[in-house]
C-alpha cells in the first residue's frame, strides 16, 4: 500500500512548507484584489459612457423638436420706408408697423433688433409673441417667422426726445440681423420733419 496521504491535516506541514502556503495564498490575495481593482476601474470608466450613451438614445428617441422648417427663408419687407410728414414735438409719440413677410420654404430667424437713435424703439410681432422694446442699445433677440406667415415690427419715435436740437429733418433707421442670406442685415427708415 502507498504511505502517500493526500489529506493534508493528517501529516503537520514542514515549515518550508507552511511558508510556501502562505507565499501563495497572499499571491492569490494579492491577484484577487489585482483583479478586483481593474474590475473596478473598468466599471468605472465604462459606466459613465453606457450611461451617456444610454441617455443620448433615449433622448433622441423622446425627443420631439418644435416644428421646423427646413429650407431658406426669404424676407420680404412690402414698405421700407415711412414719412410720418411734419410732425410736432408737442403731438407726442408717431408710430409705424411694417410687415416683415417669409416667403421662403424655411424659418425665417430675426437674430437682433436695434435702433440709429435713443429716441427710437422698435418691437417685433409674431402670432402671439412680441419681443421687448428694443433700442439703440438693446439689440439681441430671437424671433422666429415661419414660412408664409407675417411679423410685424412697431416702431416708435419720439420727436420731442432732443428737445429744440431735435428740430428740422429727422431720419431714423431701424436695422435687423436675420438668417436670410440675400438679407443678413436689412433696415427699415422713418422720416419725419419735427417742428
Amino acid at each position: 500500500m502507498d504511505n502517500f496521504n493526500n489529506n493534508p491535516t493528517d501529516q503537520p506541514l514542514t515549515k518550508k512548507e507552511r511558508r510556501l502556503l502562505k507565499k501563495q495564498q497572499k499571491e492569490r490575495q494579492h491577484m484577487l484584489l489585482a483583479r478586483g481593482k481593474k474590475t473596478r476601474k473598468v466599471i468605472f470608466i465604462t459606466l459613465p459612457i453606457v450611461i451617456i450613451a444610454g441617455g443620448a438614445i433615449l433622448f433622441t428617441l423622446n425627443y420631439t423638436p418644435e416644428e421646423t422648417h427646413s429650407g431658406e427663408p426669404k424676407m420680404e419687407i412690402p414698405q421700407k420706408e415711412y414719412d410720418a410728414g411734419t410732425v410736432s414735438m408737442a403731438d407726442g409719440l408717431i408710430k409705424h408697423t411694417y410687415e416683415i413677410k417669409n416667403t421662403g420654404a424655411g424659418d425665417l430667424k430675426i437674430d437682433s433688433i436695434w435702433t440709429s437713435c435713443h429716441c427710437t424703439t422698435a418691437k417685433l410681432t409674431v402670432g402671439d409673441k412680441t419681443s421687448p422694446e428694443f433700442g439703440m442699445d438693446k439689440r439681441s433677440t430671437l424671433q422666429k417667422i415661419p414660412p408664409g406667415e407675417t411679423g410685424f415690427l412697431e416702431i416708435t419715435f419720439d420727436p420731442a426726445f432732443h428737445g429744440s436740437q431735435g428740430r428740422g429733418s429727422a431720419l431714423r433707421v431701424i436695422y435687423l440681423s436675420t438668417n436670410d442670406l440675400q438679407n443678413k442685415k436689412t433696415e427699415v427708415r422713418l422720416i419725419a420733419n419735427v417742428i
